[in-house]
């Protein structure tokens, strides 16, 4: 029987050149990415002192690591989901986070108009990642890092890297640690989720219920001296306008309420914020305000303790 003794060489040298390209050559790896992202946020140890919880505004609105530039004391974890109810399955999941030792707690609440009605109440997005198969969750953990390495490219993605090319439009998302995923897009259309929300506000409004049920949270955290505090992100005007009119969402009536259970109410002027879809801010928005609420939070545990 003839033998290839070249074989072997050949394969080795096929791998050593696909390991090198992988490192250098544009791939499509977000759905790698956006899958350890969440993954990891899931299951997220029992670590942290400050923990935020919110919907898409406040998971693509708010970097922990710009948090703890200024609270330098604290661990951050962003634990907003996409569509995230405020209400007892987050509340849960969320104190479960906090870590054993004896320091000050922190919860943040991103208080939309959206987190407080019932189309958000199925937390659809942390049930299933949260029930995920075992197997898949190890998978996603362990081997998917790799994975992400090999990701398939295209003759047109390898074509702009090689000529430098830049997109005349994109939309991006940056999955980082601890829950933040940075966002942007090029053109900005500050009316694009207009539409959308006139939909939802059409069958969902904030309802007493729910505003009731967070209340009761923010009492009971702060009974058990967990920090609670409370926030609006911000939006473009038409849609400010918009929440509070078709979706029933009073700030006034509602931070006041906050503070009367227990908690501290952040205002902001959502004049200072920039979003790319009128819904959602950008990068440098959103570390703008990571900024401020960590600022903020300074400001608060300094008169409180």
């Amino acid at each position: 029987m003839k033998i290839y003794h070249n074989i072997p060489i050949t394969l080795i040298i096929a791998t050593i050149l696909v390991v090198t390209l992988s490192f250098f050559l544009p791939t499509q790896q977000q759905k790698q990415l956006a899958e350890i992202f969440w993954t990891e946020k899931t299951f997220a140890p029992a670590k942290f002192d400050l923990i935020l919880i919110g919907d898409s505004r406040t998971y693509r609105g708010v970097s922990p690591y710009e948090m703890e530039k200024k609270l330098t004391d604290m661990k951050v974890l962003n634990f907003a989901y996409s569509n995230g109810g405020l209400n007892p399955t987050i509340f849960e999941a969320a104190e479960k986070k906090l870590s054993k030792e004896d320091r000050q707690k922190v919860i943040i609440l991103g208080v939309t108009a959206n987190c407080i009605t019932g189309y958000t109440q199925n937390n659809e997005q942390f049930t299933i990642e949260k029930n995920r198969p075992r197997e898949e969750i190890i998978e996603r953990r362990y081997l998917n890092p790799l994975l992400y390495r090999f990701a398939p490219t295209t003759i047109d993605l390898v074509k702009d890297w090689v000529t430098n090319k830049k997109p005349q439009n994109y939309y991006s998302s940056i999955y980082n640690n601890k829950g933040w995923v940075e966002s942007d897009k090029y053109p900005a259309d500050t009316t694009e989720a207009i539409e959308s929300y006139k939909k939802d506000f059409t069958s969902f409004k904030v309802e007493e219920r729910y505003i009731e049920t967070m209340l009761n949270q923010v009492n009971t955290w702060s009974e058990k001296g967990i920090l609670v505090v409370g926030f609006r992100p911000p939006v473009s005007q038409p849609m400010r306008e918009l929440e509070d009119s078709m979706g029933l969402y009073n700030e006034a009536e509602i931070s006041a309420r906050f503070e009367a259970a227990g908690g501290h109410w952040i205002e902001l002027n959502m004049s200072e914020y920039k979003t790319y879809d009128g819904s959602h801010l950008g990068k440098e928005s959103a570390l703008k305000l990571s900024s401020v609420l960590a600022e903020q939070v300074r400001k608060i545990l300094d008169r409180i303790n």
